[in-house]
């Protein structure tokens, strides 16, 4: 069953600290020096590793989260504790979502923070420095892009679908793709690099459905919830059912166009 809508007072709460969280993006965003790429830190993984700059970033986040309500616990990309995961309520915070295209001089990188309370995202910000572009949400109160509503397409056909995805090794190197049964499925598919970025595009109708199978809490939560005021359903690739808030295989699209994706990739694979 749906959950309820939120009440007057806790739609202006969650307005407020979608406020917050975009004041915050802004600033951390616009400091963030172009130049500032040495690695400070490496991950598991290829192209996994976080800069300067990341490190810079989520410690100015931190310390403004803090300042603002100490009480909050941060769940931060370059910091994480799993166990803020079960916290009644805490941000979300990616210091800089795209670090390997901000690393190459690639402007599609952003400053992410979702507020997460009672197991749902009730508030978010993304910003995207380079762009000068900064996508707001909070429950019951639609999104924006710069003040601006947004709404995704209406796109019902996967054949007129304009996709973005992951294309990284860790999903190319299955036998069988997914990410490529949708874009044989598609009219196109891009990947920007930061999976923020390409839900934030699907909330504003740029792309029509979005893809991924291997998220981070930090890189779903704030966005999906500017998806989810735009109109789109975030759905479970592994459920088909509403995605939570920190959910790693998901699909974003208005609902008639996430259903098909949804039909398509759960199909039994051979």
């Amino acid at each position: 069953m749906p959950e309820a809508s939120p009440s007057p007072r806790d739609r202006a709460r969650y307005a407020r600290l979608a406020r917050v969280a975009a004041q915050i993006v802004v600033a951390v965003g616009e400091a963030i020096a172009v130049e500032d790429t040495a690695i400070i830190t490496r991950k598991r993984g290829r192209s996994n590793f976080a800069t300067a700059a990341d490190h810079a970033a989520e410690k100015a986040i931190v310390a403004k989260l803090g300042d603002f309500d100490r009480s909050i616990p941060v769940l931060a990309e370059e910091s994480a504790r799993k166990e803020l995961a079960g916290a009644e309520c805490l941000w979300v915070v990616d210091p800089i979502d795209g670090t390997l295209n901000y690393s190459r001089g690639i402007p599609f990188y952003a400053v992410v923070i979702g507020y997460v309370e009672d197991g749902r995202t009730r508030a978010s910000a993304i910003c995207a420095p380079r762009t000068r572009e900064t996508f707001v949400a909070s429950e019951g109160a639609g999104a924006t892009l710069n003040r601006v509503p947004i709404h995704v397409s209406d796109i019902k056909r996967l054949s007129s679908a304009l996709a973005v995805a992951a294309l990284s090794y860790r999903v190319m190197k299955d036998r069988r793709p997914r990410t490529v049964a949708l874009a044989a499925a598609c009219a196109g598919m891009r990947d920007v690099g930061s999976a923020a970025l390409g839900i934030a595009y699907v909330a504003m109708g740029r792309f029509d459905i979005f893809a991924h199978e291997y998220l981070s809490p930090w890189d779903v939560a704030g966005p999906a919830l500017i998806a989810r005021e735009a109109g789109a359903a975030v759905l479970s690739l592994k459920t088909g059912r509403d995605a939570a808030w920190n959910e790693r295989q998901v699909i974003i699209a208005n609902p008639t166009l996430a259903r098909a994706g949804i039909a398509l990739l759960t199909k039994p694979r051979m």
